[in-house]
């Protein structure tokens, strides 16, 4: 099992840890959190959230200051003792954006007079270029799982199912057995805020699906005919997160791949529908992002492959 903190390995002691949860359990930091699960935020935003705090309020406790007491000044010491505990820049940065939408919170609620870090700036860095699977790798992660057996046959469908939709990890957790719709190949999903989106599913994806429902869920389900989820583990309750992950992992050492991760399958099944004239609103559509902002990660991908068929064609030598 996974543990529950995997921002960054080095940065989670134990001391971390215990602090996380203490947070989670006091005020103000716990109001704020109530606040996010009002605004219907996912978990994963939770769980961050906590995370970052856990970072602020070891450093505040070293200081001997509280939360209404702090300036600029030491959140400025705060960002710079982030870099000191060895964090990865793109989690500092994530740990520095929900810190100051704590205190714009704080300031706004009444809890602190003044924002400190209403003038920060905080430039996003520079993300770095996500390694996405190759079509050939998807085919040989697809044919890994054993599908003489019911545990296999799910390992294929879930696969197929994650690579055809592009579906986050928490939604395929959250997935049911009223969701998928044979006669229309599509699949209905719940995103991030509870937005529901349906989805279409592809040949493989629908026949695959099918045929778990049908033929290997009864054997998983250990006698369990009120379990709705769809995703069974071998004692018959829903898979988990962290059993996902380590499923695929299974599956891409077999394979001899690299570790496929469920997200390395959702930018897959992004990449390589752009690579093959998707639009990228359709990819925005398919993804549930907000905006198109967030699909810079999949066409810095494609323009690459653009400029290296170029280079190969050598057009205009």
């Amino acid at each position: 099992m996974e543990k529950s903190c995997s921002h960054n390995r080095s940065a989670c002691p134990t001391k971390l840890q215990q602090s996380r949860d203490e947070v989670a359990k006091a005020e103000p930091y716990r109001a704020f959190l109530d606040a996010l699960r009002q605004r219907r935020q996912s978990e994963n935003t939770l769980r961050s959230a906590c995370f970052a705090f856990a970072h602020l309020d070891a450093f505040l406790k070293a200081q001997g200051k509280d939360l209404p007491d702090v300036t600029a000044d030491d959140l400025d010491r705060f960002r710079r003792s982030l870099t000191d505990r060895g964090l990865a820049l793109m989690t500092a940065d994530l740990v520095l954006r929900l810190v100051r939408r704590l205190f714009r919170w704080l300031a706004q609620t009444g809890r602190i007079f003044l924002d400190p870090a209403a003038l920060w700036s905080l430039p996003k860095p520079d993300r770095p270029m996500m390694d996405v699977p190759t079509e050939k790798q998807v085919a040989r992660l697809l044919a890994q799982p054993d599908i003489t057996r019911a545990r296999g046959i799910r390992d294929r469908a879930l696969i197929e199912t994650a690579y055809s939709t592009g579906a986050r990890l928490e939604e395929l957790c959250r997935m049911t057995i009223f969701d998928p719709d044979f006669d229309r190949g599509m699949l209905r999903v719940m995103g991030k805020g509870k937005k529901e989106r349906m989805l279409p599913l592809g040949k493989q994806a629908v026949h695959w699906l099918r045929q778990y429902i049908r033929d290997a869920r009864p054997k998983l389900t250990k006698g369990k005919l009120n379990e709705e989820k769809l995703w069974l583990g071998t004692d018959g309750r829903p898979i988990s997160g962290p059993g996902i992950r380590m499923m695929l992992r299974q599956h891409a050492r077999a394979a001899g791949l690299p570790p496929i991760s469920p997200h390395a399958l959702r930018r897959a099944c992004a990449t390589h529908m752009l690579r093959n004239g998707a639009h990228p609103v359709q990819i925005q559509l398919l993804l549930g992002h907000a905006d198109l902002t967030t699909l810079s990660q999949y066409l810095r991908l494609t323009i690459r492959d653009i400029r290296a068929m170029h280079a190969k064609s050598k057009v205009g030598r």
